[in-house]
């Protein structure tokens, strides 16, 4: 004979079997929209010789950014370049890439150090607008860390 706490307790563990295949999809659909690459749009202008500052704006408003060039390689039109980027009080990242003198175009890769996003991976694209002044504008996408 079976109880009617039994029958509830039966009725309790089919309607959490049914719903546990859901809450895992929305639990991974969730966890996903967290590790989606995250995007700010930049401008920046030379201050000092190896020093840039300007504004970053992405998903958290418009906030100030300073690069500083960290290490240098030249060769004949491609500059081997390490800047450390600070966007905002939101992350300091460490990036490696190119500057293409003759095209202008910069392609850095790295990873954010220190703050909100450590250790997700950094890509910034980036094109030299005016030349006398150093200042550039482009791209920066944080894949954030899983």
């Amino acid at each position: 004979m079976t109880t009617t706490i039994q029958r509830r307790r039966g009725r309790r563990a089919v309607a959490a079997t049914a719903i546990a295949p859901l809450l895992a999809l929305a639990y991974a659909g969730a966890a996903h929209a967290d590790s989606a690459p995250l995007t700010w749009t930049f401008e920046k202008c030379a201050t000092s010789g190896s020093t840039w500052e300007g504004t970053a704006t992405g998903p958290d408003g418009t906030v100030a950014l300073r690069t500083e060039l960290t290490g240098l390689r030249e060769t004949a039109r491609i500059w081997h370049v390490s800047l450390d980027w600070e966007v905002g009080d939101l992350y300091l990242a460490r990036l490696n890439g190119t500057l293409n003198l003759k095209t202008g175009a910069v392609v850095m890769n790295g990873t954010v150090a220190e703050g909100d996003y450590a250790g997700s991976q950094v890509h910034e694209e980036g094109q030299l607008y005016d030349a006398d002044r150093g200042c550039f504008a482009g791209t920066i996408t944080v894949i954030p860390a899983t």
